[in-house]
């Protein structure tokens, strides 16, 4: 399937491997910085979470690092929760980390069963507040050690939805269903929720086409439930219909895309974080996305807006 063409602009330059794209208070678009690239200097570094306006593009600001003075952070999702902080799977920390208004990101989920996360990599929320994250670092082909896990908001339960997977990667929700991105494999699955945190019945949803690609990274939806997917290494991201069928190839600047998220005024730019080109950009598709439960751009004063008061 030959790709097609769309608009395009740099909304941010120099960051330090950016990923995890999400839509904050007043418009912002946060990522983080997973790593800091043998580039030579830049002005983000892995482990910083920062935020552009696309209104201003190419003044990006620094609001947090996850790295301590123990351990180096190494960010990678996202996501908004119930409770207006910001949760953020860092694989350095082994964690899942929650970052109030106050701006501290602080360790939250750590474990299962007492076994330490391997290190987790994104995560989405569903209306109700549960949170789904995938937990892959150390897995490969040959060691499919990654799993994927649903926690209970009201209960603090945590279930293990799967396992013995080659890199579990994107997660993304619409309706009744979870898409899990399984990178090494170059598919995405879908299960079905259970309403409590947990999900079962794994079923083939789509397998990544691109030539060159290594395979899915990030996933987001469309309004209208078409699935958009990060082709790390294939150039583009791959669009999906309801069904799992191929429908579309947007072509991004660069090779290595990781993740997307829909944002802009009307909800209907598609944000880019670009591994290779160390580079936010921004699609103008012509199709409004889904909007994610909890997201801040749906809610006026947004309390989450105190953590990024200093940035205009």
């Amino acid at each position: 399937m030959p790709g097609s063409a769309h608009e395009v602009t740099v909304i941010a330059t120099g960051l330090a491997a950016p990923e995890g794209p999400v839509v904050g208070p007043g418009g912002w678009i946060l990522t983080v910085c997973s790593r800091t690239p043998e580039t030579g200097p830049l002005p983000t570094a892995g482990g910083d979470i920062v935020a552009t306006h696309p209104d201003r593009p190419n003044r990006t600001r620094f609001v947090c690092s996850t790295s301590t003075a123990d351990v180096v952070g190494v960010p990678a999702g996202l996501a908004f929760g119930p409770d207006a902080a910001l949760y953020v799977c860092d694989s350095g920390r082994r964690a899942v980390l929650r970052m109030a208004t106050t701006g501290a990101a602080e360790d939250f989920l750590t474990t299962h069963e007492g076994e330490r996360f391997n290190g987790p990599n994104d995560l989405a929320f569903d209306a109700d507040g549960n949170m789904y994250f995938t937990d892959p670092y150390g897995s490969s082909v040959d060691h499919p050690v990654a799993r994927v896990y649903g926690w209970n908001w009201k209960s603090g339960q945590l279930h293990l939805i799967d396992h013995r997977m080659a890199f579990s990667n994107g997660i993304a929700l619409r309706g009744d269903g979870l898409y899990v991105a399984e990178t090494l494999h170059r598919r995405v699955w879908r299960y079905r929720l259970r309403g409590d945190g947990s999900a079962s019945g794994r079923e083939l949803f789509c397998t990544i086409g691109a030539s060159g690609a290594l395979g899915p990274d990030g996933l987001c939806f469309d309004a209208d439930g078409h699935l958009y997917v990060a082709s790390f290494g294939g150039r583009c991201i791959e669009v999906f219909d309801v069904d799992g069928r191929p429908v579309d190839r947007l072509l991004v600047p660069g090779v290595r895309p990781t993740n997307v998220c829909f944002g802009g005024p009307g909800h209907d730019a598609l944000f880019v974080t670009m591994d290779d080109t160390l580079e936010l950009v921004q699609l103008q598709v012509g199709q409004r996305g889904g909007v994610l439960p909890h997201c801040p751009s749906q809610v006026v004063d947004h309390p989450f807006g105190a953590a990024l008061s200093h940035l205009d």
